[in-house]
């Protein structure tokens, strides 16, 4: 993908990261690429950010509101459609995990690559998967299940699909997610 030199050098190089590391990883990614893609120069690049991992974690972060804003969004178009709230989010991985592009969740793969518990990216992973566990929360809450442990099963069925589906390059893993989360929601309804 190219990225547009009207943008200015900061932005370029955040966008240039969080592409070239979602298509290959944090550590096979050097600054070299970063830069090249970007269009600047390396200089520039440490003028911004102090370190590659500074620069990772940011990119994390400048990109975590547009994840989170762009699966709110297409949960809501399933939902003016007819669906439920957490039919809505199924039917959105089942689709959103076959798109030929789809390398698993960027967040997720970011705090498998960096396990030191001091990286950059471990506060803006755990920021956003919190964040996506609050939208399943609001999802199956908006059904009428206020069931903690369904909300975490629930949520953890979606932490698995992004996971599981991109390691093993299988689609349909959204699909039996999907049918486990129906089978929780019924018992949720019954518990409530």
């Amino acid at each position: 993908m190219s990225i547009t030199k009207d943008l200015p050098a900061r932005e370029r190089l955040l966008r240039a990261t969080s592409e070239l590391i979602y298509a290959g990883g944090i550590e096979a990614t050097g600054v070299d690429a970063i830069a090249t893609h970007a269009g600047v120069t390396k200089r520039t690049l440490y003028q911004h950010f102090r370190s590659k991992d500074q620069l990772v974690g940011a990119a994390l972060a400048a990109s975590d509101g547009a994840a989170l804003a762009g699966l709110r969004a297409a949960i809501q178009r399933r939902i003016a459609k007819g669906e439920s709230p957490v039919e809505a989010l199924f039917t959105h991985l089942e689709r959103y995990v076959a798109l030929p592009a789809f390398r698993g969740c960027s967040f997720l793969n970011a705090g498998l690559e960096m396990r030191e518990p001091d990286h950059p990216v471990r506060a803006v992973v755990r920021s956003h998967t919190d964040a996506r566990r609050a939208l399943v929360a609001e999802l199956v809450r908006a059904e009428g299940v206020s069931d903690e442990t369904t909300i975490d099963a629930i949520s953890l069925l979606v932490e698995g699909t992004f996971a599981l589906s991109a390691s093993r390059h299988d689609p349909s893993v959204a699909v039996r997610a999907a049918a486990a989360a129906k089978r929780l929601m019924e018992d949720g309804r019954r518990r409530s």
